[in-house]
């Protein structure tokens, strides 16, 4: 979820990213991402209520959403049936949607790790590999490996744990000191500088993006 401010100021020649209107100079602005827009411009592309000085969620294709609507859009987990809030760590498998936490195996209940392949047994129920091996060293079934859902990263100071360690940036592996900011994915630390998409090397905050292997990569480029 991000936030733009609403200011006036005399600018020449600048043009509304949507309308593409000059701004005159009494004319208020909505700043996000360097990009500049008319406060009825910057609106939410579902319900079309302005966003100015309002939370507000980026969206791929240069939309957002607003705060009432990203509720209300977002999808059910298939087990719990609880809404997938952004941010949360989550799986897609054949249209279907679920908490990272729900996708668990059906015979020992063990969380099926994000980017590991699974069992799926054609009822509805998925298995871990361990669980499906048989005596005869086959499974039942088909494996897969399920599509991570894109989520936002946040700028947040550095969490030591109770023995006082902190943590190695998961890019350059080089520790994360407790007197600077850094950037989390999911239970991930990364140094500022090293949390850029892996393709394009944009820099991740306030943007989508999953983890593939070892890389970050944005909603664009994965």
């Amino acid at each position: 979820m991000a936030t733009g401010p609403t200011v006036n100021r005399p600018l020449t020649k600048t043009f509304c990213e949507k309308c593409k209107q000059v701004f005159t100079p009494k004319d208020a602005m909505q700043i996000y991402q360097e990009k500049y827009y008319h406060p009825a411009c910057f609106c939410c592309s579902n319900c079309g209520n302005t966003l100015a000085g309002k939370p507000f969620y980026p969206k791929p294709n240069n939309q957002f959403q607003c705060e009432n609507c990203n509720i209300s859009l977002a999808p059910n987990c298939c087990i719990c049936n609880q809404k997938i809030q952004s941010g949360t760590t989550a799986k897609r498998y054949k249209d279907r949607h679920f908490h990272s936490e729900c996708f668990r195996c059906c015979k020992c209940n063990a969380v099926i790790p994000d980017g590991h392949n699974f069992v799926d047994m054609l009822d509805g129920r998925f298995q871990c590999l361990t669980c499906s091996k048989h005596i005869t060293g086959t499974y039942q079934g088909k494996e897969h490996a399920p599509q991570l859902e894109n989520s936002m990263g946040e700028v947040t100071a550095v969490q030591c744990d109770q023995a006082g360690r902190i943590p190695l940036c998961d890019k350059c592996t080089r520790p994360v000191t407790s007197d600077e900011e850094a950037f989390k994915h999911d239970t991930r630390y990364y140094h500022l500088e090293c949390a850029r998409c892996n393709r394009c090397r944009k820099k991740l905050f306030r943007i989508p993006c999953r983890k593939l292997g070892s890389a970050l990569v944005c909603h664009t480029c994965s």
